[in-house]
């Protein structure tokens, strides 16, 4: 698309939310309009943000079904920004890793296909949403990292979901989309001007749907995670399933140096140090 271009942010031009961010980040950032017709059909709306290095594209389909995103080469990493749903309803700020880390695909992607991880980008918008809360007084929001959930599955570039939830209401936030525009791009500015603080690679196992155990170690103890296994999926696979995921989970987080365990069966807690181990990789167990 731009061969200056790092990053590819993509949203649905029908979600609300994404759409509510995409607009607020190319007003922030600068951005220039490109012509669509020359790049591809499928684009509904495109722009070039040169200070980030990015490019802005909206699209007609579901963010979870972006599995297309993989034909877009000349960018080296993937961001998306979304909705949340949930239905307890409770506003949330998160980010996430997308995947299906089982026979499951309810939300798009393939069963057990799981992308690459982009553990900094993602340690930095944590950082960014806690500090963006409290400048713009936000205190309704829960921040948090998510477990790996949903589409797309299919493709070879790390990406990196950002969201607003959980409900319409907080969605069409125009102040909660420009806070959410400016975690994306102070993120980006700090991944462009090279990494200057120090994180600890990390893959959580365990836990429930928010990861609160995962979320609290990223800022306590200075680890990035990848992705994150929750309990509810944990629980319906067997032990060989258990070690192809655990397999696939550290492939797909570069650089991955430590493992942590949220208080799972030991024999699930030693068939996962076990695969840790024999890469050299830190377990620690909770």
């Amino acid at each position: 698309m731009h061969r200056d271009a790092e990053y590819l942010i993509a949203f649905s031009i029908n979600d609300v939310a994404g759409r509510g961010i995409a607009t607020s980040l190319v007003d922030t950032a600068r951005c220039k309009d490109i012509l669509r017709s020359a790049v591809d059909s499928r684009i509904k709306a495109l722009y070039m943000c040169s200070s980030l290095k990015s490019i802005v594209a909206g699209f007609n389909e579901d963010v979870v079904f972006f599995d297309f995103l993989e034909e877009f080469d000349d960018v080296k990493y993937l961001v998306v920004l979304s909705r949340h749903s949930s239905l307890t309803g409770v506003p949330t700020l998160t980010t996430h890793v997308p995947g299906n880390p089982w026979s499951r695909n309810d939300f798009g992607g393939k069963p057990w296909e799981i992308p690459p991880a982009n553990p900094l980008l993602m340690w930095y918008f944590l950082r960014e949403l806690l500090n963006q809360q409290t400048k713009n007084r936000l205190l309704e929001f829960k921040i948090s990292y998510e477990v790996t959930h949903h589409g797309p599955t299919s493709v070879t570039k790390p990406i990196t979901f950002i969201e607003i939830g959980s409900s319409e209401r907080e969605w069409g936030m125009a102040n909660v989309q420009r806070a959410v525009a400016l975690v994306v791009i102070k993120g980006i500015e700090k991944m462009l001007s090279g990494p200057t603080e120090p994180c600890t690679v990390s893959i959580g196992f365990g836990g429930p749907h928010y990861a609160p155990l995962f979320t609290r170690r990223a800022i306590e103890y200075c680890e990035c995670y990848g992705h994150i296994v929750p309990n509810y999926v944990i629980k319906e696979l067997s032990l060989e399933e258990i070690k192809l995921v655990a397999a696939k989970t550290i492939e797909s987080t570069p650089d991955v140096e430590r493992i942590v365990i949220e208080k799972v069966k030991s024999e699930i807690r030693k068939t996962i140090a076990l695969i840790a181990e024999e890469r050299g990789i830190e377990v620690v167990s909770y």
